[in-house]
């Protein structure tokens, strides 16, 4: 009994064993592009996202929950990266081919000989109203505008952009007036707790922490966005697609746009639905996401070319942008996904 079992199994395994190495041939075959997998088995493209683990990425949360990547028969391969310094370094790499949402200023950084690794497919329009930063102090600090942090110590967001826009706004308001102090090294998830134990007068926020700060510690708002108060609408987070991907794989790019210009659309039609959505994604409470503010993202073809020209010279004019490269080089064409 044991033997007859044995030999029928042997002859059933024998060839499916064969099938499983053609597949499994077949699957190397297709995927393998330069070391890199381009298409699946099922013959749908394989795309590389990278996304911050946040309020910003909301357009990646729409479009993979209301299925509009797998309308363009795509597959995606996603991976939360932390800041927007790592996104710009995978994509720079080819690691990823398309950055949901990011801070332009790594990208120029990167790219400050000339090099161009990126395009530029959506930018935000941060305006007083709809900012996702903001300047906390604790509720019973008798600081209550911008002008009353001079001299007070304030928590900055990771990297260089936070302090020189801080720097920048602080002396075109208040000009003579001494500087804030800066503490660089604390971070995000560290900042409220500093904050409510008295360690720093302030912390420069972004979202989802400035409304956790506002609803479960109590903070105030000392004063608004700091990017609105450079340029109003501010378009310092983009999108951006890496320019291997859309030289290489133009058609697939296109319709990466497209459903995220479809998730664009959809943030913007049912505002209510897609705060469920951020709440499932970020596992942020509800009650958070319901009063957090979203940042507006442009779909592709209608990007604000002069608005972004004017912030790049905002930039060069703080230090942050030695990028010889012009708006409308930076930017796809507007018909892109026509």
């Amino acid at each position: 009994m044991s033997v007859d079992t044995t030999k029928q199994t042997m002859r059933t395994q024998k060839p499916f064993t064969v099938f499983t190495g053609i597949m499994l041939l077949a699957a190397a075959i297709l995927t393998s592009c330069g070391g890199k997998k381009t298409t699946t088995a099922a013959g749908m493209d394989h795309v590389k996202i990278g996304y911050l683990p946040m309020v910003s990425s909301l357009t990646y949360f729409v479009a993979t929950e209301k299925k509009y990547f797998l309308e363009q028969n795509l597959e995606i391969e996603a991976s939360p990266i932390k800041t927007s310094d790592g996104l710009a370094q995978e994509l720079q790499k080819s690691q990823i081919d398309v950055c949901i949402e990011l801070s332009i200023v790594p990208l120029l950084r990167n790219s400050a000989s000339g090099d161009q690794y990126f395009k530029i497919f959506s930018t935000s329009s941060i305006e007083a109203d709809t900012a996702f930063d903001g300047i906390l102090v604790r509720g019973d600090s008798p600081i209550s505008t911008m002008q009353e942090l001079s001299g007070k110590s304030i928590a900055t967001f990771p990297g260089t952009t936070s302090k020189a826009s801080i720097i920048q706004v602080f002396k075109k308001l208040y000009p003579n007036t001494p500087l804030p102090i800066f503490k660089e090294g604390i971070a995000p998830p560290d900042q409220l707790n500093s904050l409510a134990k008295g360690e720093v007068d302030a912390i420069h926020a972004y979202e989802p922490l400035m409304t956790i700060g506002l609803v479960n510690y109590k903070f105030k708002n000392a004063a608004g966005s700091v990017y609105a108060a450079q340029i109003n609408p501010n378009p310092i987070g983009v999108g951006a697609l890496s320019g291997p991907f859309l030289r290489e794989r133009k058609d697939v790019a296109k319709r990466v746009v497209v459903a995220l210009d479809k998730a664009v659309d959809f943030i913007r039609s049912h505002p209510a639905e897609a705060r469920r959505i951020l709440a499932k994604y970020t596992n942020a409470e509800p009650s958070i996401c319901d009063r957090m503010r979203i940042m507006p993202m442009s779909e592709s073809s209608k990007t604000n070319i002069p608005n972004l020209q004017e912030y790049l010279d905002i930039l060069k004019s703080i230090g942050e942008n030695n990028n010889p490269s012009k708006a409308s080089d930076l930017v796809i064409q507007k018909d892109f996904t026509k």
